[in-house]
């Protein structure tokens, strides 16, 4: 079993991934850490207050609310992609479960430094959170198990820049340097490797559980804008893939070591990911990058998740 702390923005997909660590027997979820992101922050923390509840685990796992901006930039939304409320314009009623008293990223430094080498952290939200965690404990890079991150890659809200390093680029280039084990997920797998086309949804949506229909209804306003803007054929599920695959390794299928940052200052460029492979930078890697992976294993971990 992992044991697990998802970072998040909890909206569409994000609520995906935090399922699969709910409900996968393999993943020991044990905290969940909520930034700044893809839509207002109290409405991503009740999010992910409620998406605990559906899954069955009220009162079992905590949520630690975080950093409600980024650290220098202003804070730009994505409810045009995931709806007013980040879960398909559902308005789900109030968890009963409330956030705990804690800031998240007090509860980051004391999680890691209270089981060194034991953690592995799942960032899929802007880097906000753990870019504040590592300055003011920078050891805890060298004290987690892993740190798989979703983001960067081809653009998705600029011609150059995917959302999470958009949002905040400087928090990300502090991360990405800090010295974690780091595997990124970008969003250029994604769209080759992380779409579940509308015969797949069907399947979904014939399983008749309360998850998949909760599936659906959080999924529907993020369907809608993949048919619009990227015309991919179906909906895509970025950090439900790298949550997937943290539970099921071998649905990683060919990797590369890399050398990985984040521009910070381009006019046009800002959030750009740089990707290097080839050594061009003169610099030792830094990240290994997922360049391969199981869309059907994927597809069929997420069913067994949606139908239990």
């Amino acid at each position: 079993m992992t044991r697990l702390i998802v970072d998040t923005d909890t909206a569409g997909d994000d609520v995906f991934s935090l399922l699969i660590a709910l409900r996968d027997p393999r993943a020991g979820l044990e905290a969940i850490t909520v930034c700044c992101g893809n839509v207002a922050f109290d409405q991503e923390v009740e999010n992910a207050l409620y998406t605990v509840e559906a899954a069955g685990r009220a009162g079992e796992v905590p949520v630690y609310a975080g950093f409600r901006e980024p650290l220098i930039a202003d804070w730009v939304g994505a409810e045009y992609v995931h709806g007013r409320d980040g879960m398909g314009d559902s308005f789900f009623p109030r968890a009963a479960q409330r956030p705990e008293a804690e800031h998240a990223v007090d509860e980051l430094v004391r999680r890691v430094n209270e089981s060194p080498g034991e953690l592995t952290i799942l960032a899929q939200a802007p880097l906000t959170n753990l870019a504040a965690a590592v300055t003011r404990d920078p050891t805890i890079a060298q004290k987690v198990a892993a740190l798989y991150v979703m983001g960067g890659g081809e653009g998705n809200i600029t011609p150059a820049a995917e959302y999470n390093f958009y949002v905040d680029p400087e928090a990300a280039r502090i991360v990405l340097n800090a010295g974690f084990p780091l595997t990124l997920f970008t969003w250029s797998l994604t769209r080759t490797h992380g779409v579940f086309d509308d015969d797949r949804l069907a399947r979904i949506d014939a399983l008749g559980t309360p998850l998949s229909e909760f599936f659906g209804k959080v999924n529907r306003k993020a369907r809608e804008f993949d048919d619009k803007v990227n015309h991919l054929g179906g909906s895509t599920h970025p950090d439900s893939m790298v949550c997937a695959a943290i539970v099921e390794p071998s649905l990683v299928r060919a990797t590369e070591r890399a050398v990985v940052d984040v521009e910070t200052r381009g006019e046009l460029t800002r959030g750009w990911n740089l990707i290097d492979t080839l050594g061009r930078v003169e610099r030792e890697p830094n990240a290994t990058v997922v360049t391969d992976y199981d869309t059907d294993g994927f597809f069929e971990l997420m069913l067994e998740v949606l139908g239990s």
